[in-house]
């Protein structure tokens, strides 16, 4: 079909929309932009028809591509992945434990510190700072027990001179009884490290404390299943002991935070007495710093009793006024009469620890943990 212009020289409109769409929309527009033109002038036309004609056709060439969609690929189905198991862990020789051992000993590494730290039981200062937390205690034998009632973790440095130690302990009833060296501390609330320097198991040491800062410190030639004996007359000659408390002491009618710990035990303390008893390696050893990369076999404890006031506080005693008309009461019957810890009877102590020694016995050094003197 052959198109005419009308009398104004203009194409149909149905005529251009026809031309139009054999064209593409790009090509449209140069269309729509020559016609005006064109109308114009007619002579136009032949030298205009050579130059536009492949124009029109490229850009009817790029109209006509049509994008493709994508096609949709199914995911792939991974295979379940299992996790990893366990690494094999072997228990060590000897007796059986009342708890299955679910892993091995815990391990730390103690950093050596560049500047020792203050001594003010405080553990804020700089020294500290780089010293990591240890995991936080659990019961003596392991996870399948009840958690603590009360966070308690430690850190370790070391320099030339000492074996640092730091505890953090939550209670919010900080009290103690004992204060003369050499008491039976455990018989308090109290926190303990024992230290084997050559990790067989026989010739160690155990250190106690209270928050009065009393020290029960012993030697023991072997285990008390081994018979021991314990040697109470060993003393960590030169300890310094630092203990700051986030509370009050001995006072029931007040809600604590608890108590932090420092220690600073000197190298040359670990040595033991004087036997005539054959040793095993420990006299020997005299009483060396650790060298860079040598392990000691550790472990902490804290011992914590159930008391009268656990879980609440005392009533404040009501202050009596003084006067002249007013009959006081002796200070004896009055400082009787203010609330104290009490035990509760029958209950036993509990034990939290570093690293799960699987039974109730502290004394069983194959479960000790690793500590690692790195510089």
């Amino acid at each position: 079909m052959t198109t005419r212009p009308d009398r104004a020289g203009r194409l149909s409109f149905a005529s251009r929309r026809v031309q139009e769409s054999s064209l593409g929309f790009p090509a449209v527009l140069i269309f729509r932009a020559t016609l005006p033109r064109m109308t114009h002038s007619a002579l136009l036309a032949p030298v205009l028809a050579p130059v536009l004609a492949p124009v029109f056709v490229w850009f009817s060439a790029l109209a006509a591509q049509t994008t493709v969609a994508p096609q949709l690929v199914p995911p792939v189905e991974k295979p379940d992945v299992k996790p990893a198991a366990p690494a094999q862990f072997t228990p060590p020789a000897g007796d059986a434990t009342p708890q299955k051992p679910l892993y091995a000993p815990k391990s730390y590494d103690a950093k050596f510190a560049k500047s020792a730290p203050k001594l003010d039981g405080k553990l804020d200062d700089a020294a500290w700072a780089l010293a990591p937390w240890t995991d936080e205690f659990l019961d003596i034998q392991g996870p399948a027990l009840p958690a603590p009632r009360y966070k308690t973790r430690a850190k370790m440095l070391w320099d030339n001179e000492y074996f640092y130690i730091a505890a953090e302990l939550k209670d919010p009833h900080v009290w103690a009884t004992l204060k003369n060296h050499d008491d039976i501390v455990f018989r308090d609330n109290d926190f303990e490290v024992f230290i084997d320097p050559d990790g067989d198991t026989r010739e160690y040491y155990e250190l106690e404390v209270n928050v009065y800062g009393t020290i029960f410190d012993l030697f023991l030639y072997r285990r008390y299943k081994e018979d021991g004996p314990a040697e109470h007359g060993w003393n960590a000659e030169g300890l310094k002991t630092a203990i700051a408390v986030q509370g009050s002491v001995d006072d029931p009618t007040d809600t604590d935070t608890g108590w932090t710990l420092e220690w600073a035990i000197p190298w040359n303390a670990f040595k033991p007495p004087a036997w005539d008893k054959p040793g095993f390696g420990e006299k020997q050893r005299g009483a060396a710093v650790p060298k860079d990369g040598e392990t000691w076999r550790v472990n902490f404890s804290r011992v914590q009793w159930q008391h009268n006031w656990e879980g609440k506080t005392a009533p404040k005693a009501a202050e009596k006024p003084i006067n002249d008309h007013f009959k006081q009461e002796p200070p004896a019957a009055q400082e009787s009469a203010k609330p104290r810890y009490e035990k509760v009877a029958g209950k036993p102590e509990d034990n939290w620890v570093w690293t799960p020694q699987w039974q109730i016995d502290m004394h069983d050094p194959r479960w000790w943990g690793y500590v690692k003197f790195v510089r």
